[in-house]
């Protein structure tokens, strides 16, 4: 810490988070779901109007969509472009329909600002306990600006940039009334607090810096403005004044009015002491530290005497924050911004513990409840990484000009690589659409051809191709192995198919054993007969070769083959058989003729 010519004494502070902090930008800053942005694949996506129009959106389309908050609508618009049409997009922790509490920003650059004005309000804070612990009137402690003896104009508080923020849920931890005893427990809604911890229901999205970041302010103490204003000499003055005042005023109201800045000037030069010795700095960590040791110790035993659900895990995160508070105050720990709470900012010097003794009759609530002189019965607590914690704890830590260079420097490397990830997740985001994307069209081209293949089956079926029916119905189930719609109707077909090829199997063994016969008649009728040992079969050999040879009369060749077998089979025979025959048979009349028949018996048997 070096002293600057001139007026100012400059002090560089290092600021590093300890719990999720998140500063406001305004109600109307708030981003809102289907008009601010929309959620993918659990990713939020800050949309950009300027990006649509760039990248090709007809903004006016989207009109509609913006008025009802459809968020699905804007989805289904943008389609791909959400990466080119977006500033960013973070990790959305849990659902939530609330909107998102957007943390301030550099106009320029978008990137976060912890404004110099949210960090001195936060000491402002912790410096009107330190001043008097009684007062509700800030220019009863700091002075008034129209006066001119405000304190805190002396004390100046550069903003600090941040890289980038993540988005952390947020639950109140309440105390709920049952048996006239107070109980803690965690709010579901407007009306519910319940014992058992949920991430959603009643929960509240904060952009936040996280935890382990850090960024850098110049403290601007003006000593030599506060020497030079003689605040001391300042006040005794007007004390005289007014003291002078009330000796000659009648009116006792007068004198009244007189009387009461009379005190507010006392209670201001009570002041002048500590005040001197804060634009030194030197007591400042001191006096930070002590309050909020305070403080902590005062919120560890509220949650240890509530204790419910999830509490264990928050008095556990208070005690880390007590553990980095130095014995030394070579750095201070202070608490600031949204989730500080009741007793954190305004009226922690009301109370000597926090819990809740009574109810102010003066306020009524729902269910006839009242809130008492302890009133501060709701804590927000922060969600994220298994964490459960107080918000907006920071260090604050006294640096050099060169180990300020130094965290630039890093803060830059960091910078430059947070800016190749977000680049490489763009990237690997783009690839992830454009495959979605593939995919989908893919999926859409199998979906066309399988109710093409489908609307082909059923009309093959119709038409009773009952095979190529199959054939169509199993291609577009090959699409869809999973799909179960076709299973039946290919089993049915299967089974009548089998019969159908059955059918033909039969039928091709019918035509071979046609071809068969047909092949075992083309040869000489001589060879044809001559394994014949009987008439009736021998007959029925000539029958067969001359209608499967196309004869209808035998040549003499094969008469005397005809003759010489009967003759064979007849020489065969037993005599009584012979001497019983009446002639050759009926079948060789129709063969010869009954004349030819005659003769060649008259031959044989004679």
């Amino acid at each position: 810490m070096e002293d600057l010519e001139g007026i100012n004494k400059k002090k560089n502070l290092e600021i590093e988070v300890l719990t999720p902090l998140s500063i406001g930008a305004g109600a109307e800053k708030d981003w809102v779901r289907g008009v601010d942005f929309v959620l993918d694949n659990g990713k939020l996506y800050r949309l950009n109007l300027k990006k649509m129009v760039v990248n090709g959106v007809k903004v006016e389309e989207l009109t509609t969509y913006f008025s009802q908050k459809d968020e699905d609508g804007l989805k289904s618009k943008l389609k791909s472009k959400l990466n080119a049409v977006s500033d960013f997009s973070m990790t959305f922790p849990v659902e939530s329909d609330n909107d998102v509490k957007a943390f301030v920003k550099n106009q320029l650059n978008g990137k976060p600002v912890l404004v110099g004005s949210s960090l001195k309000g936060a000491i402002r804070s912790v410096l009107f306990q330190y001043f008097d612990g009684d007062s509700k009137d800030g220019k009863e402690v700091f002075g008034s600006s129209t006066v001119g003896d405000e304190f805190m104009r002396f004390i100046k508080i550069s903003d600090a940039e941040f890289d980038s923020t993540e988005l952390v849920n947020t639950k109140i931890f309440n105390l709920r009334k049952s048996d006239r005893e107070w109980l803690g427990g965690w709010k579901q809604d407007t009306s519910t607090t319940r014992e058992s911890f949920s991430n959603t229901g009643f929960n509240t999205l904060y952009e936040s810096l996280m935890p382990k970041q850090k960024g850098c302010v110049s403290l601007m103490l003006s000593e030599r403005t506060f020497q030079n204003f003689n605040i001391r000499l300042f006040y005794e003055n007007k004390r005289s004044k007014l003291e002078s005042q009330l000796r000659t005023e009648r009116d006792p109201e007068k004198q009244q009015k007189i009387q009461k800045d009379i005190n507010d000037v006392e209670r201001l030069l009570n002041t002048v002491e500590q005040k001197e010795n804060i634009i030194r700095i030197e007591n400042l960590f001191a006096i930070i530290n002590e309050h909020t040791e305070d403080y902590l110790r005062k919120e560890r035993a509220f949650f240890e005497k509530y204790s419910t659900d999830k509490t264990d895990e928050i008095v556990k995160s208070i005690n880390a924050l007590l553990q980095q508070i130095p014995d030394d105050n070579s750095y201070c720990i202070l608490k600031m911004s949204a989730g500080s709470g009741f007793h954190s900012i305004t009226g922690d010097w009301q109370f000597d513990d926090y819990s809740i003794n009574g109810l102010d009759t003066s306020k009524k609530v729902s269910r006839g409840l009242f809130y008492g002189d302890k009133s501060a019965k709701s804590r927000k607590i922060a969600v994220w990484d298994g964490n459960y914690s107080l918000m907006g704890f920071v260090k604050l830590r006294a640096i050099s000009d060169e180990e300020l260079r130094q965290l630039e420097v890093k803060r830059a490397e960091e910078q430059h690589r947070r800016e190749l990830e977000r680049q490489a997740e763009l990237e690997a985001e783009c690839l992830r659409k454009e495959k979605e994307e593939q995919e989908r069209k893919q999926l859409q081209e199998q979906e066309d051809k399988y109710k093409v293949l489908v609307s082909e089956g059923d009309n093959l079926y119709v038409a009773n191709s009952i095979e190529e029916a199959l054939t169509k119905y199993q291609e577009a189930k090959s699409i869809f192995p999973k799909k179960f719609d076709l299973d039946k109707t290919i089993d049915e077909l299967k089974q009548q198919v089998a019969a159908i090829q059955q059918s033909k199997e039969i039928e091709a063994r019918k035509r071979q054993e046609s071809e068969d016969r047909k092949k075992s008649n083309l040869i000489p009728l001589s060879e044809k007969i001559a394994n014949a040992q009987k008439l009736p079969t021998l007959y029925g050999n000539v029958k067969q070769w001359m209608k499967q040879n196309g004869v209808d009369l035998l040549s003499d060749k094969d008469r005397e083959a005809l003759y010489s077998k009967i003759k064979d089979i007849v020489a065969s025979m037993k005599d009584r058989e012979r001497t019983a025959m009446k002639g050759l048979g009926k079948d060789l009349d129709m063969l010869v003729g009954s004349d030819t028949a005659q003769k060649w018996f008259n031959e044989i048997i004679n």
